[in-house]
């Protein structure tokens, strides 16, 4: 049976990135998806134009609807837009304290445009006790902390911080895996020609697959890598903006 994966993130109707990367990631990957809105968008391949998030409490009834019912092997989280999602999100991951969390901290997508409120910085700090991995690139790294130091996020209680390196230029991209128990692990990739819309997502998503499996850390980043890598690679344009992974 496969193991299944609670994902909670934004609806990109551009299929690109948000629930539809998770989805197509995780299924890719041998799992079952369990996807829960946590706002709805207004995007396209060019830019984030607006979104409103789902009501809290209608969120909340889902998750112990599902819950009741299904068991989960890993949470993913993706976009959750505002304190008053995060304080859901609270909620849910006190009363899942052995499954494993993997968080990609959307705060602004690859296209141009927010995808959070102001008030969600602060409440995403509780949540970090709880996080197994988290998956920033270096502009998020710089808004999650005082002084763009990884080491302030493993303080806080995150168990590994996947530092991408797609925003850094040069030929290669680094990542790389900090930890608190463990030396810091570093992948160099080639960089690819183009802009991606959804490499993040597919990256998270294929980490919670992994983790879903029960693979261990360094095995599990190392295989998201190579899944967002051939996505990547086999991307295509089916609009006037962003290439999309094909997962």
């Amino acid at each position: 049976m496969p193991p299944s994966v609670l994902i909670i993130a934004g609806l990109d109707p551009s299929g690109g990135a948000g629930l539809s990367a998770d989805i197509e990631t995780l299924h890719a990957l041998g799992c079952h998806p369990l996807p829960l809105i946590s706002a709805l968008t207004v995007q396209d391949s060019h830019k984030v134009h607006a979104f409103v998030p789902t009501d809290p409490d209608l969120l909340r009834r889902q998750l112990a609807t599902l819950l009741a019912d299904l068991p989960v092997q890993a949470i993913k989280l993706g976009m959750l837009g505002n304190a008053a999602i995060a304080a859901v999100v609270f909620e849910l991951l006190q009363q899942k304290p052995q499954v494993p969390v993997i968080c990609d901290p959307v705060l602004a997508g690859n296209l141009a445009g927010s995808l959070a409120q102001s008030d969600l910085l602060p409440a995403l700090q509780r949540l970090w006790p709880r996080v197994h991995l988290l998956t920033p690139n270096a502009i998020e790294l710089a808004a999650l902390t005082t002084q763009g130091d990884v080491g302030e996020l493993l303080a806080a209680g995150i168990e590994h911080v996947l530092l991408t390196g797609g925003h850094t230029p040069g030929a290669q991209l680094t990542n790389i895996l900090y930890s608190r128990s463990q030396a810091p692990q570093s992948w160099h990739i080639d960089r690819l020609i183009g802009e991606f819309h959804g490499s993040g997502c597919t990256l998270a998503a294929a980490c919670a697959a992994g983790l879903a499996h029960g693979l261990p850390i360094t095995a599990t980043v190392a295989q998201a890598q190579d899944f967002t890598t051939r996505a990547l690679r086999h991307a295509f344009t089916p609009g006037h903006g962003q290439s999309l992974p094909w997962r």
